[in-house]
């Protein structure tokens, strides 16, 4: 009995171990008013939202307000992004989950237009464990230059002295 009780803690402290997070809980079925969750204190998460330095990334400047066109455009180029696969999505708002290309572990990707649609809010975090190796950031990083490259945002600098 003991021993069996002692599997099951060890069992359950392995799951607690690997258990990661989720994408945003407070998305509403419709509409871009709301905010992309910031992160966890466990190394495995970053977030334009986040307050704290450690987790945060520079939100995406888009180069025009955002239409229709431009949306789809960004998800292509998003969707382009290794291992990545469209989880839901709609005008303004996608969840996408990306397998890590080293050991292919489940990652959520979401990106949200900001109410005044001349910005990209951005999430990424690993849905294992608690520390990603820098592979967040790194997809995040990778998504604004595909994005800079496809001329639908602007650089973080030139950014600035726009707004």
């Amino acid at each position: 009995m003991f021993s069996a009780m002692r599997h099951m803690a060890s069992a359950l402290c392995a799951l607690l171990l690997l258990a990661g997070c989720s994408a945003t809980r407070t998305v509403p079925p419709t509409g871009t008013d709301f905010e992309l969750d910031g992160c966890t204190p466990f190394l495995n998460c970053v977030s334009s939202e986040s307050s704290v330095s450690l987790y945060n990334v520079p939100r995406m400047p888009l180069t025009g307000p955002l239409t229709e066109d431009a949306w789809k455009r960004i998800l292509s180029v998003a969707l382009d992004l290794p291992g990545a696969t469209l989880d839901n999505a709609r005008f303004g708002y996608a969840q996408i989950t990306c397998y890590s290309d080293s050991l292919g572990f489940p990652d959520y990707l979401e990106i949200l237009v900001t109410k005044d649609q001349r910005h990209l809010e951005v999430r990424s975090q690993s849905r294992l464990g608690f520390y990603d190796l820098g592979v967040n950031r790194d997809r995040v990083q990778a998504l604004r230059v595909d994005l800079q490259s496809a001329g639908l945002v602007r650089e973080a600098a030139r950014a600035t002295a726009m707004e």
